[in-house]
């Protein structure tokens, strides 16, 4: 019987994607043991693991922009973090002593845990909940961006190293579409492009009027969890479909509801709704493009609107925009060029069928298999 433990970062789209590969190990008849913060207990204890409740929790929060008015949450959010980083170190010690894992699984945000499992003489492992990221990753990413000037500076300056999965020995798991991921043939063995990882469509508890969303075209707004939007965004998606056919769901996050002012009857605005639930009546989302955004709604074959903030979320747009499956939105995001985008994705049907076309392989699934078979072969 294999002994897993999982270092997960505290995060919904980091802790969400491993749900799935929780239960089936535990199906498979292994000990598992979570590592996690409070604000993912309860979600993780559901599937029936063994939790290490992390005390201290953090914020994983980033403004739209930078406010010398935000620096104090911003410097509070790091100093928890820390609290919880200290805090989770002294667990992971605490729990190899106490039970020696046959492995643990750490999450590619959390170098730490990696470290502390090498230094234990512990086989470990990664996990990426978005794509993988070398030297060629990131020069492709600077010829896009800056031209093709940039591309060997980028790959001479060998900023990959600087990423712990890519600098590391452990085998990575990465989560994502072989689409998806940018120069996939330049990665070692080591790497394991898995598939995707999604865990069951759950309505929640808050009640929305699931009769309405069943019935007319819907249009779901949500910039993520962790890269705020503020109120300007969500009410040029209010603005532009006001008084139309469309029922407009908002998932505000960070920006509280009340901050948007008046809404039309048609709109309705929460800081969280359940994504999965919501996209299977989704005609079109407008999205970050953050990887397990994108792939909840190709598992639903719904196409996007791209609205990305950074990093790989540009990454990811561009190729959705490139598989056609999305169109981007010129940013800052105005109310007539978001209705103009949604338009034109909602009356593309090719757009609409090769979004289908991927999702009916995400919905082939044995990804948590996959996932099962790595760990346990690196347990042994």
């Amino acid at each position: 019987m294999n002994d897993v433990m999982f270092v997960p970062y505290a995060a919904h789209g980091h802790v969400n994607p491993l749900l799935p590969v929780l239960r089936e190990l535990r199906a498979r008849g292994c000990r598992v043991r979570v590592l996690v913060g409070p604000a993912f207990v309860e979600v993780v204890a559901a599937t029936g693991v063994e939790v290490v409740a992390v005390p201290v929790g953090f914020e994983t929060w980033v403004p739209e922009r930078f406010r010398w008015a935000e620096l104090r949450r911003l410097g509070r959010s790091a100093r928890t973090r820390w609290r919880s980083d200290s805090a989770g170190k002294a667990l992971l010690r605490q729990e190899i002593a106490r039970r020696r894992p046959d492995v643990v699984v750490w999450d590619a945000m959390s170098g730490w845990a990696g470290r502390l499992a090498r230094a234990a003489g512990v086989p470990a492992m990664v996990w990426s909940t978005t794509y993988a990221v070398n030297d060629a990753v990131l020069a492709e990413t600077a010829r896009h961006r800056y031209g093709e000037l940039a591309a060997p500076l980028a790959r001479g300056a060998r900023l990959a190293r600087l990423a712990p999965a890519a600098r590391g020995v452990d085998p990575v798991l990465v989560t994502t579409m072989p689409e998806l991921q940018p120069a996939r043939a330049s990665f070692p063995s080591r790497f394991h492009f898995v598939g995707p990882l999604l865990g069951e469509a759950d309505r929640g508890r808050e009640p929305l009027p699931w009769a309405e969303i069943e019935a007319r075209p819907v249009l779901l707004v949500s910039p993520g969890t962790v890269f705020a939007r503020g109120p300007g965004f969500f009410q040029a998606a209010a603005e532009a479909f006001a008084d139309t056919d469309w029922l407009v769901l908002l998932a505000t996050g960070a920006t509280d509801p009340a901050e948007l002012g008046w809404l039309p009857d048609n709109v309705i605005a929460r800081r969280r709704l359940p994504q999965r639930a919501v996209l299977a009546h989704t005609s079109v989302f407008v999205t970050h493009a953050g990887m397990n955004s994108v792939l909840e709604s190709l598992a639903a074959g719904v196409p996007m609107v791209v609205a990305p903030r950074l990093g790989d979320q540009r990454g990811t747009a561009r190729r959705l925009t490139g598989l056609g499956v999305a169109v981007p939105v010129a940013q800052p995001v105005r109310a007539a060029a978001l209705y103009r985008a949604v338009r034109r994705v909602a009356g593309d049907e090719r757009m609409r069928a090769r979004a289908a076309e991927l999702g009916a392989r995400i919905a082939a699934g044995g990804a948590a298999g996959r996932v099962a078979e790595l760990i346990a072969d690196r347990g042994r």
